[in-house]
């Protein structure tokens, strides 16, 4: 088929912005769990924004794209972020904001956009509900989009379909046609049992489940073609189907340019360095690095993967909502990338294939060869060097004695050390004292001597405990509850403080 000779959208582009500082708490972050780790990892940056702006010219990655802007935590609170979006629009791309919404001040800044480019400006309004009613920021979610919509660009609200929103649907559903005359586009909430069942294989779960007694109501009530869309793709197996991701999409690292062809499939070599030399990259094939690929709308919506066949386009799919959409938009991305671009031939796709198969066979071979070589340079040392069990116990039982620690014993000794230790001493007399003594010793080092590493915990330590009793004791596992109070005895060194903590909240012991 004769392609079309169009200034078109033809590429599209995933920037990830460093960092998972967020001002919301949702218990359903599957971006980076934000309960766990605390959203307070600001980010960093290796590059100026004009620095960053100039490599994505569009002579250098092939085209115009569509690029998606997106952060682990809340994208808009590095001051980094909306210069670099305006870069990109001022070159001619569309921008798509993924955002909570709620930071007015950096909407002012968004909207400070030349009108020449404010109309490929796409701001994605994560609807976060229970937070921002918790935080009542539900006025301000509406009022910024209704103001980047009367600005000339394009804004709308996007729905995570999760079990904590089922009792509430009907009010989002009403408000949202209230506040903007439109409903939101949604998606189901993905799940796997672990993350790398997710990143590698296993099975690609949602929850609530998408019976199709489910999805007919998500669709009477929100009329959602992307969900409907993502529902379909959740029974693709991406590892069967040929995609070019990586040649006509890639994502990078906006603080450190690490590329990457999709999720979980890197691409060697810096975005950010030589920026002069163009972007040419080769497609994902059949590598696909991830379980499912169902909610990655914006891709298949662009025709990555052609092979299956009667997919909407993005303007056909997240467009059809009434006056949320500029004209601009609609009409740059009702295409699909492959209206542009050479797809490989049979032949082709059969010689890529095989070739990474090749690969895949040297590396292996390499990888093998340096496993037998080093694996006996390891059992090597671990004989001569490395304390065993017994002997780290029997070290641990020499303070008795009045043996002196140091920082580097301190590394070497585990919670599993100290749950031995502590069988040992329930079986002889006074053994409760000796334990206590030299609990008091190890931490006495600790605390003094600044030999910790603060971390904590969420959950009850013994659902943990295979995984702690292999962790050095100077990481503190700490209940997220008691993080503050821990720090208090650390910053006055207070030693018996810090052991009577520990004896009377730690299961460890």
């Amino acid at each position: 088929m004769e392609k079309k000779n169009c200034n078109g959208i033809k590429r599209a582009i995933t920037v990830y912005v460093p960092g998972n500082v967020c001002n919301l708490r949702c218990s359903y972050c599957y971006v980076s769990e934000c309960l766990r780790d605390g959203h307070e990892e600001v980010g960093y940056f290796n590059y100026s924004v004009g620095h960053m702006v100039e490599a994505f010219r569009p002579e250098r990655i092939g085209g115009k794209a569509y690029i998606t802007v997106i952060g682990a935590g809340e994208t808009l609170i590095p001051k980094e972020v909306v210069p670099f979006v305006k870069g990109l629009l001022h070159l001619g791309h569309i921008v798509e904001v993924v955002t909570n919404n709620t930071l007015n001040d950096r909407i002012d800044e968004l909207l400070d956009t030349p009108k020449e480019d404010i109309g490929r400006l796409i701001v994605k309004g994560s609807l976060h509900w229970k937070e921002l009613k918790r935080l009542n920021k539900v006025d301000d979610y509406f009022n910024n989009i209704r103001r980047v919509i009367a600005a000339g660009a394009s804004s709308f609200p996007f729905l995570v379909i999760c079990d904590e929103y089922m009792d509430e649907l009907d009010e989002i559903a009403e408000v949202c046609q209230r506040e903007l005359g439109a409903l939101p586009q949604c998606t189901p909430c993905v799940t796997a049992e672990t993350r790398a069942d997710f990143l590698k294989g296993g099975t690609v779960m949602t929850s609530p489940v998408c019976t199709p007694e489910f999805v007919e109501k998500i669709d009477k009530m929100f009329h959602s073609k992307l969900f409907l869309e993502s529902v379909r793709f959740l029974d693709i197996d991406v590892k069967h189907i040929f995609c070019y991701a990586g040649k006509w999409s890639f994502g990078v690292g906006m603080g450190d340019g690490v590329m990457c062809k999709c999720h979980n499939v890197g691409i060697p070599g810096n975005f950010f360095e030589n920026i002069e030399k163009p972007y040419v990259g080769e497609p994902v094939g059949c590598e696909c690095g991830i379980v499912s690929c169902c909610l990655q709308y914006e891709f298949f919506a662009m025709g990555l993967i052609p092979e299956i066949q009667n997919v909407p386009t993005f303007t056909e799919m997240v467009c059809d909502r009434e006056n949320l959409f500029s004209d601009e938009i609609k009409t740059l991305m009702n295409v699909k990338i492959g209206d542009f671009e050479e797809e490989l031939s049979e032949e082709e796709k059969t010689h890529f294939l095989m070739q990474r198969i090749e690969e895949k066979d040297e590396c292996i071979q390499k990888y093998s060869e340096i496993i037998e070589k080093y694996t006996g340079i390891i059992n090597e040392y671990n004989r001569r060097y490395v304390p065993s069990d017994q002997q780290m116990v029997e070290e641990l039982l020499k303070l008795m004695e009045g043996e002196h620690l140091t920082r580097e014993h301190i590394e070497c000794i585990t919670y599993g050390h100290i749950k031995a230790l502590k069988r040992i001493c329930d079986e002889i007399q006074e053994g409760q004292n000796m334990y206590l003594g030299i609990l008091r010793e190890l931490y006495r080092v600790i605390v003094e001597e600044k030999v910790y590493k603060e971390s904590f915990l969420c959950c009850d330590p013994t659902e943990a405990m295979d995984y702690i009793v292999k962790l050095p004791i100077s990481v503190l596992v700490i209940p997220g509850d008691k993080i503050e109070e821990m720090g208090n005895f650390l910053e006055t060194r207070n030693v018996e403080a810090v052991l009577d903590f520990f004896l009377s909240n730690s299961k460890l012991y």
